[in-house]
């Protein structure tokens, strides 16, 4: 069962990447495409039905604000927001001193996230927040498999702000990361590792075997 769900995981990830990467080549395709007929458009642009912009595009400032709020509403949480690429905004997580997460946004749905320790290094060497990178540490691994399950639960497409909190209600579970005992077996550590699975309806902390 462990073996199927990790498969599955991986395979979410990397159609996530592939996401991703694809996005960006098409922002600059259109880029240049836009470039390219711009001195074609005469008279019959007037005539072409005007395309109507897609419901998942907010306004960056939507976005802005929406973030601020969540951030006001967590005073454990420090949210720094960056738009690396003009557009899609990408999010620095810090939570308290247990963890970091990049959470990597299109508009206000989150395409995905990687969680590593506090004392981690989180920029590349061109100054640039690390998207791509796993944590060195195990348990981090882990709540950013977590974290990608928990991407998949909080789905509901008509109110991606709803999303974005209940995500961040569910990170904040974890600012007793190394103090929760697990829920079942009552132990600290399994396997050397804390309960790194945190229950996306109670935020009830489990190890890993222990919540199946």
């Amino acid at each position: 069962m462990l073996t199927l769900y990790s498969q599955l995981l991986q395979a979410y990830k990397w159609s996530n990447k592939l996401q991703y990467h694809a996005g960006l080549a098409s922002s600059l395709l259109n880029q240049q495409s836009l470039k390219r007929s711009a001195n074609q458009m005469g008279a019959s642009a007037k005539r072409r039905p005007k395309v109507q912009p897609s419901t998942l595009v907010l306004p960056p400032q939507y976005v802005d604000d929406v973030i601020s709020r969540i951030g006001r509403m967590f005073p454990d949480l420090t949210i720094e927001l960056f738009r690396p690429n003009g557009t899609s905004a990408v999010l620095l997580v810090t939570l308290g001193k247990v963890l970091k997460a990049i959470v990597v946004m299109r508009s206000l749905f989150i395409d995905r996230t990687v969680v590593r320790g506090f004392n981690e290094n989180v920029y590349t060497e061109d100054g640039k927040l690390d998207i791509w990178s796993k944590s060195q540490y195990q348990v981090f691994q882990k709540v950013t498999d977590h974290a990608t399950t928990a991407l998949l639960h909080y789905q509901l497409p008509q109110m991606p702000d709803v999303v974005v909190r209940s995500f961040m209600t569910w990170l904040r579970s974890y600012i007793k990361l190394f103090q929760s005992p697990c829920q079942r077996c009552g132990r600290f550590l399994q396997d050397g590792l804390p309960p790194t699975w945190r229950d996306f309806r109670t935020l009830e902390a489990f190890h890993d075997t222990c919540r199946m």
